[in-house]
This record gives structure tokens, sequence and C-alpha cells, in this order.
């Protein structure tokens, strides 16, 4: 009797740990093959040429992004400009080495938590020639913690980011490393090509001036010596002013501006491998205010105040002068 009863009781218990066995295969392990998913989006960048993006912070106004003839260009509403280098690469990047770090909810209660619903999320949408949308993604809120770090140095630690991200279609909400709402939250004009000028200093042999009245100037190099005119200048002050222009990037934007005048102010920089660069300064619409144009990136306009890059560019002649020459 008791023989029979041990073996009852043991088929009890194998059954139980079938239906556990079982189970554990139709519910926790597909759960964890979701969660343990190797990539968020998974397409070939090279087959995308449209891509629409939907900020949260620019009066949701879409912003889109489509390849012509191998270039990438920007565009919202009725400007079209071209990105900044490199800029829709970065987007591919990221996007496609996003990694679930772990599975945040599954119940779609939760998506107004993680700011991922319709109107709370920035999301992006890839499409390829064809049209057809073959990569989409809701990026929602992110969260973040500094992390000790024993080799950044004493008092110094690092800050590790977690980004929350849906796929449209799906309840599942994965927490992903990173800031995604950093590099995808942003305005229209921060992904425009602001370079006004970009060249290798060491190639300028001649900057000319051209001002009002007779203020005019030529700055040019000959053999080693800096001449403003025919006055020798002073060497540290104008190889500050050289090296200063390397990179000269515009800040603001002047959209459907239309010259109406002659400019107020020119340069032409000339050199060695270097093609002509001439930039020229015009009257702004209000007073105080300049818009410059560079030869360089002429589909644009930027404007400055007298403090801005207009003074980082159109110096006097004294100001290349030596000390004792200016007094």
């Amino acid at each position: 009797m008791s023989k029979r009863f041990d073996n009852k009781r043991l088929l009890i218990i194998l059954a139980v740990l079938a239906v556990v066995l079982i189970l554990t295969f139709l519910v926790k392990i597909p759960r964890e093959r979701a969660t343990l998913k190797t990539r968020i989006l998974d397409f070939d960048s090279t087959e995308v040429a449209r891509i629409l993006l939907y900020p949260r912070d620019d009066s949701g106004k879409v912003i889109e992004f489509s390849k012509s003839q191998g270039k990438w260009m920007v565009s919202q509403e009725d400007i079209q400009a071209a990105t900044q280098k490199n800029a829709v690469q970065n987007i591919f990047n990221e996007i496609l080495s996003l990694k679930p770090q772990r599975l945040a909810a599954t119940d779609k209660s939760k998506w107004k938590e993680y700011e991922l619903t319709d109107s709370l999320a920035t999301r992006i949408e890839f499409f390829n020639r064809k049209g057809k949308n073959i990569g989409d993604l809701m990026i929602g809120k992110f969260s973040f913690k500094q992390m000790n770090n024993p080799y950044a140095g004493y008092g110094r630690n690092n800050i590790q980011g977690t980004s929350f991200v849906r796929i449209p279609g799906h309840k599942d909400v994965f927490a992903v490393d990173g800031f995604l709402s950093f590099s995808f939250n942003r305005k229209f004009n921060e992904w425009r090509d602001n370079t006004f000028i970009q060249l290798n200093q060491s190639d300028i042999i001649r900057i000319s001036f051209t001002y009002p009245g007779d203020s005019s100037f030529v700055l040019m190099k000959k053999d080693s010596l800096w001449f403003a005119d025919d006055h020798l200048a002073d060497s540290t002050i104008t190889a500050n002013y050289v090296n200063s222009l390397n990179w000269v990037y515009g800040q603001d934007f002047k959209d459907h501006f239309m010259p109406v005048s002659n400019p107020l102010y020119q340069a032409q920089i000339e050199g060695n491998n270097l093609l002509n660069i001439n930039v020229k300064c015009y009257p702004g619409s209000v007073e105080g205010e300049y818009v410059l144009h560079s030869s360089l990136n002429p589909d644009v306009y930027f404007t400055s105040k007298r403090s801005g890059i207009f003074d980082q560019l159109f110096k006097p002649l004294t100001h290349f002068l030596p000390q004792d020459k200016k007094e």
C-alpha cells in the first residue's frame, strides 16, 4: 500500500514538473527572447532614401531628410537645406546600434508613463526608394544616474543614461542605453549645415577687405611675414586672426533674404590649395544687425550682431598693426 502510494505521489510530482516545463517553454522563454532581441531596429541603411522625424520641440512640424544624387538634404515646410556633415550617418549609427537593456513594460497603460504615446513621443520613420517603411521607432523619456568611475580621477563621475523606446504597432517598451531625446528631439535649424568658413589657415596668403569710404586694405603674407597694406603687421595678432578662420560657423539663419543693395563690407580670402572664399555683409532689417553670406555655403544667409561673426571677420587695418604704430 505504501509502495503504491509512493508511486502515485511520484507520478503526480512528475506531472506537475512537466506542466511547469511546458509553461516555461510557452511563456517564459518567448518573453526572454523578446527581451533579449539583438537590435531594436534592423534594416540596411544603404536602402534608405527618405527619413521623417517628428520632434516634440518643434511645434509638431515634421522634418524630412531626403537623398538626391547621393547627397542628403533636410527640409521643413518650404525650406530645404544641406544637412550638417555626417548628420544622417550619425542617425543610422545611433538607431541601428540600439540594443535592449531590459523589457520595461508590456502593457499599453504604461505608455504615458514612459512618454511613448502618439502625442508625447519623438518618432522617426525610414523609407526605401520605393516608399516602403522599413523602420519605425518612437522615442520617449530618459533617466540617468551618476556612476563612480575609479579611472576618471578623484571626484569625477560618469553619467549613465537610459532611454525608453517602442516600435509602433507593438505594446512592448524597451529600455536602451543613451540619451536619445537629445539626439533626435532637435529643432530644424540644428540639422542644417551652418558652415561659414572652413579652411586650413596655413594655406592663406592674402585677404582683401573692402570697406566703406577709404578704409579698405589688404592683409598679405610675403615669405613668412604678414603685411597690412605697406605696414609690417603684428605677428601674434595676425596669427590669432588667421587661425580663427579655420572654422567659422553661422548661428542664426536668415531664410528668404534677398539683397537689395550692394554689400557694406566684403572680404576675399585667397591662398594655396584653396578656392577663393568671398564673404559679403549686408545691412540687416533692424539697427545693429548684419546679414552675412559666404561663397563656401552659397545657399544660406546668416544674421549677426556686431559682436558676433561680423566682428570676428571684419577687422580694421589698425587691428593688425604693432602697438607703436597704433598710437
